[in-house]
C-alpha cells in the first residue's frame, strides 16, 4: 500500500488487463458490482452484459442501457458514457423486476466492433449470495473470453452453508462430502471450490486466463481470512497452473485491490563449504535440529508457496535434513565455483512458469523470524515493488525477494558474481521493509557467530 495505507494496484494491473478482452464473471459475492466497477476503470470503451438475468435496480447502475434486439444507440452512448449495458428484453409478470440476459454468441460480436474495446460479462447468478455452485446449464461463458473471474465474497464464512449459498447441497457435493448444509466453510473449502472443474473453472475456456477475486474484504480479520484462500487457491493449483494469482479487494470501495496474491517460492541456498566456519555449518546442531532445520521450519510457518533447498557440499547429509522436514533438494554441480550465484541460477532456471519471485533464503540465518519473512510477502502482494528486502535501522539484509521480471538478467550475471550485485543495479527498484530485528543483518561466518547465536 502507499503512504495513506492504499495499494498501488490497479483493476489493470491486478488482473492483467490487456487492450480487446472479453471478461466473464462467475460465482456469487458481487458479480455485478464488480463487473460496473471494472467499466468504470478500464482504460476503453466498455461494454457490460450478462448471459443469465440481470435486475431492474443492477440496471440502474448503468449509465446507458441497450436491448440486444436493438443496438442502433450503442455507438452513441459508448461515445457519450464510454460505457453500456446489453441486456435481453424486460420480464413479465413475476420476472418484471428483471431483464434476460444476451444471446452467448453476442458478446464476442460485440468485442468485434471497432467503437468497443473491452466487453465484461456476468455469465452466471446467485441471487445476492456471497459464494455458489455452478448448476449443469451454467455458466454460459462466451467461447471468445480472455479472461474469467471466478468471485466469492468473504462473508461466505460467515453463517451456515445452507444460508449463504446460492443451491448449497450442489456446492457440498463439489467440496467435498465431510460438508453438510449445516456445515461452516473453511478458508480450504472455499480455496477448494473456487478452483475445482465443477466451481470457479466451470465452463472456462481452455486459452482464458482464470484470476478469482475475493471480494467485500474490509477489515484486518477479513484480510486475513482471504490470505488463507489465496494461499490454498495457489497451492491447489501449483503444478496445473491454471490460475496465476488470486486478488483481494473490495469492489464497491474507493481502493478496491488491496492486494494480488501469486507464487512465490523460497529458495533456501545449502551448497556451501563453510571454510570461515572450518565445517559444515547448516549441518551444526540447533535446538532439536540443525541450523538448516530451522531455516527451513522457519519458512515452513510463512505464507511461501513452496520451498527448495539447494544442496552441493556434503549434499547427502544437507538432502537427508531437507528430507526430514519434508522438502525438496536440487543439487548444484557448480558449488565450488560461486556457490551463492550459481546455487541460485541452479534453481532459478527450474522454476516453473507459474513461479513469479524467489525468496533467497540463506541456509546460515536460523535467526530469522518467519513474521519478517511475511512482511515482505505482503509488501509484494500489495506491488510496492518486485525488488524487496528487509531492513534494521537502514541497512538491508536478508532475505531478498526477486520477481521473474529480474530472472533474465540474473541468470546472465557472469561467474565471481553475487545475487547482491543485481540488487545493487537496481538499487532504485528495492523497496526496504524496515524490520524491529537485527536477526535480518545476522548469519553464521565463524565459530564466534555460532557461538553467541546459538539456540541451546
Amino acid at each position: 500500500m502507499d503512504d495513506n495505507g492504499r495499494s498501488p494496484h490497479t483493476y489493470c494491473t491486478a488482473f492483467n488487463i490487456d487492450t480487446s478482452e472479453l471478461i466473464a464473471i462467475v460465482g456469487g459475492g458481487g458479480k455485478s458490482s464488480l463487473m460496473f466497477a471494472l467499466a468504470e476503470a478500464l482504460p476503453g470503451r466498455t461494454v457490460t452484459t450478462t448471459t443469465t438475468r440481470i435486475f431492474a435496480a443492477q440496471m440502474t447502475l448503468a449509465p446507458a442501457v441497450c436491448f440486444a434486439d436493438d443496438l442502433s444507440r450503442l455507438g452513441e452512448y459508448l461515445e457519450r458514457y464510454r460505457t453500456a449495458l446489453v441486456v435481453g428484453a424486460v420480464g413479465s409478470g413475476k420476472d418484471k423486476e428483471k431483464a434476460m440476459g444476451a444471446p452467448p454468441e453476442l458478446p464476442g460480436r460485440l468485442l468485434a466492433r471497432p467503437d468497443v474495446d473491452f466487453v465484461i460479462v456476468e455469465a452466471d447468478g446467485s441471487r445476492m449470495r456471497p459464494i455458489k455452485a455452478p448448476a449443469a446449464h451454467e455458466p454460459v461463458i462466451p467461447p471468445e473470453t480472455t479472461l474469467v473471474v471466478p468471485v466469492a465474497g468473504i462473508d461466505a464464512l460467515d453463517g451456515r452453508i445452507a444460508d449463504i449459498a446460492h443451491r448449497p447441497e450442489l456446492l457440498c457435493s463439489v467440496i467435498g462430502n465431510q460438508y453438510s448444509v449445516n456445515s461452516y466453510l473453511t478458508p480450504q473449502a472455499v480455496a477448494a471450490l473456487l478452483t475445482h472443474p465443477q466451481g470457479g473453472l466451470k465452463g472456462a475456456p481452455d486459452e482464458a486466463r482464470v484470476i478469482p477475486f475475493i471480494n467485500k474484504v474490509e477489515t484486518p480479520e477479513q484480510l486475513a481470512a482471504a490470505r488463507q484462500i489465496a494461499h490454498h487457491i495457489l497451492r491447489i493449483t501449483h503444478r496445473a497452473s491454471r490460475i496465476t494469482q488470486v486478488v483481494i479487494g473490495a469492489a464497491r470501495s474507493h481502493h478496491p485491490i488491496h492486494e494480488v496474491h501469486k507464487r512465490v517460492t523460497a529458495v533456501i541456498l545449502a551448497a556451501g563449504q563453510s571454510k570461515r566456519m572450518g565445517q559444515t555449518k547448516q549441518l551444526l546442531p540447533w535446538g532439536d535440529t540443525t541450523v538448516l532445520g530451522q531455516v527451513v521450519r522457519n519458512v515452513k510457518k510463512t505464507a511461501v508457496h513452496d520451498i527448495l533447498v539447494v544442496t552441493g557440499h556434503e549434499a547427502e547429509k544437507v538432502g537427508a535434513i531437507a528430507e526430514t522436514e519434508g522438502v525438496p533438494t536440487l543439487f548444484n554441480p557448480d558449488y565450488a565455483a560461486g556457490e551463492m550465484l550459481s546455487s541460485l541460477k541452479t534453481a532459478v532456471s527450474q522454476l516453473p512458469d507459474s513461479v513469479t519471485a524467489v525468496l533467497v533464503m540463506m541456509a546460515d540465518q536460523p535467526t530469522v523470524e518467519p513474521g519478517i519473512i511475511n512482511q515482505l510477502l505482503t509488501a509484494y502482494w500489495q506491488g510496492k515493488s518486485d525488488l524487496i528486502a528487509p531492513a534494521f535501522k537502514g541497512k538491508r539484509g536478508n532475505p531478498v525477494l526477486i520477481g521473474r521480471a529480474y530472472f533474465d538478467e540474473l541468470l546472465s550475471l557472469p561467474r565471481g558474481s553475487a545475487p547482491r550485485h543485481l540488487v545493487q543495479r537496481y538499487a532504485k527498484n528495492l523497496h526496504l521493509v524496515e524490520t524491529t530485528s537485527a536477526t535480518v543483518l545476522n548469519d553464521l561466518d565463524t565459530p564466534a557467530d555460532y557461538a553467541q547465536r546459538h539456540s541451546v
